[in-house]
């Protein structure tokens, strides 16, 4: 009987589903661009509201969206003075017709939420967050007009405004990528690359040539390998069943580690090399399925998507790793044999690959590789696709506070150091709540922030600053993003374990960090007086 109850529950929630009836103003607003509903006596920027799920799982969301903005601005709720929330409504349904291919519309409303915010125009806070937000889906729009050199323009002077915001650099460097007749060269990822250990193989899957190769090798570290968990029951019902997006994420996790062991091997780094392919062969090794229904199934699943992962994507890219050490050793039998039974296409890799085997065998002493197939034809990202994760919320000082409250009052215990920003910078200042410090075995350190906030910028800027903080406290001048990983919390509603709806309660972000005596051997390190040097006037206070 509760199966059968179980099942009619469901059957009745996925027809309410399939027809939502209007909600009325204030899902309006909500649906337009996460606010509440204005009230008379405030300035219209009423906080997180609660969004349903049918909206998260539905393909036309953008079409959603700009019919909850154009409700909401003909309900009359908005009031003249509350331009905040008037360009804030602009900029949610401009995000939604650059999604919908709308260039022209977008800009219209991109210009309108600029007028309506007219009075902070300058105003620093601000610009760095709205401001920012605007620029960069003004420049996305005009990029897919053909307007490239204006987009990278304006994309530069957004991303000077905000050099350590993960999706602020993403973009403008996309943008500058997109307009470059060399996608793959290392300058235009170099310092996304210092922020986002994700990019950092990026330019030599781009590129093909040495100094790329080399690059990679150079910012290898130690071999890491870290998988996705298995995919949530809400990643697979919004996927539709479909397993391709989700295994994406796993055949770039294997990837990345792959093409560092072969930019190793391309550099002569045999040992180094072998070693990342191992750690990449343990950390696809299935797991042992525990007792437990719900253990069973993650287990299943993380299984399925190890062996899928490890057949498509691990081992022909060890096949071409090992060809390449032997190539680098002088073993080109050994390394056409490797790959004698393999049908490549042309790729960067597979490009630097047989031009170094033919500079080898130069003499033809040894015999020549099977030829390779065409290049996979590829696009470049739809950039417009991402305006939604520019959608920065507006920052005042005032809403800083709980950060200043949240991590020690650096200034107020600087001892002779006041000036320079010292080498000794939290000796003696305890840790708040929002922090966390966790020093791991292999001497890496995990520095966490955890922010009741909507802006995650503000969350990833000040994790950064708190890692920068921790180098000078141990007399380290330099300090390397070895990994990270950003998360959006939200507060859910379920019904027989089927999400209902979802409100937005704040960000976090996990950096795990090395310090560094030196740079020198590490181009993808940052300068910790460089970024306290940014970020700490604006998140030290009096």
């Amino acid at each position: 009987m509760k199966s059968i109850l179980c099942g009619v529950g469901l059957a009745a929630l996925s027809l309410s589903l399939a027809t939502p009836a209007y909600a009325g103003v204030s899902a309006d607003f909500a649906g337009c661009d996460g606010l509440k509903k204005p009230k008379r006596s405030d300035d219209g920027m009423r906080g997180e509201a609660t969004i349903s799920s049918f909206r998260l799982r539905n393909q036309d969301v953008p079409t959603m969206v700009i019919a909850s903005c154009d409700r909401a601005l003909e309900s009359g709720k908005l009031r003249p003075e509350q331009t905040l929330r008037l360009a804030h409504i602009m900029r949610a349904r401009a995000a939604a017709k650059l999604q919908t291919g709308d260039l022209e519309g977008s800009l219209a409303d991109l210009d309108a939420a600029e007028t309506a915010a007219r009075e902070y125009e300058g105003d620093f806070f601000y610009e760095r967050s709205m401001g920012v937000s605007i620029d960069l889906l003004r420049a996305i729009a005009l990029n897919d007009q053909g307007k490239g050199t204006e987009a990278v323009a304006i994309a530069e002077a957004a991303a000077a405004q905000r050099p350590f915001a993960l999706e602020v650099q993403r973009i403008a460097s996309m943008l500058r990528a997109a307009n470059s007749q060399q996608p793959g060269d290392t300058t235009i990822w170099r310092h996304l690359g210092q922020i986002d250990p994700a990019t950092r193989s990026l330019s030599a899957q781009l590129g093909s040539g040495p100094a790329d190769l080399s690059a990679l090798a150079a910012s290898a570290g130690e071999p890491a390998v870290h998988l996705p968990g298995p995919p949530s029951i809400e990643a697979i019902m919004n996927s539709g069943g479909n397993a391709t997006p989700l295994l994406t994420e796993w055949n770039s996790a294997v990837s990345t580690p792959m093409t560092t062991a072969y930019a190793l091997a391309a550099n002569g780094d045999s040992d180094r090399a072998r070693a990342w392919i191992e750690a990449t062969r343990v950390a696809l090794t299935p797991t042992k399925t525990e007792k437990g229904d719900d253990k069973k199934q993650s287990d299943s699943l993380v299984n399925l998507f190890t062996t899928m992962t490890r057949s498509t994507i691990f081992l022909p890219m060890e096949k071409v790793v090992e060809a390449r050490i032997a190539i680098s050793e002088g073993r080109l039998e050994d390394a056409r044999t490797v790959v004698s039974d393999k049908a490549f296409r042309a790729s960067p890799l597979t490009e630097e690959f047989y031009s170094a085997y033919a500079a080898a065998n130069e003499d033809g002493a040894a015999p020549e590789l099977p030829p390779l197939g065409p290049a996979i034809e590829r696009k470049g990202p739809k950039l417009s696709a991402l305006a939604d994760n520019l959608l920065i919320r507006p920052e005042s000082e005032r809403k800083l506070i709980d950060y200043k409250e949240a991590r020690p009052n650096v200034l107020g215990a600087l001892v002779g150091g006041a000036l320079s920003l010292g080498t000794s910078l939290l000796g003696g200042i305890p840790r708040t709540s929002g922090f966390d410090e966790v020093e791991n075995d292999d001497g890496s350190i995990k520095v966490e922030y955890n922010g009741n906030t909507t802006s995650g910028p503000v969350v990833q800027e000040m994790t950064l600053l708190r890692a920068a903080e921790v180098a000078q406290a141990a007399g380290k001048p330099y300090f390397h993003i070895e990994r990270r990983n950003d998360y959006q919390r939200y507060l859910t509603q379920l019904m027989y374990g089927v999400e209902q709806s979802r409100t937005l309660t704040g960000y976090k972000t996990e950096l795990t960090i090395r310090l560094l005596d030196d740079a020198a051997d590490q181009p993808q390190a940052l300068e910790a007086i460089a970024v306290i040097d940014a970020l700490g006037p604006i998140y030290y206070g009096d």
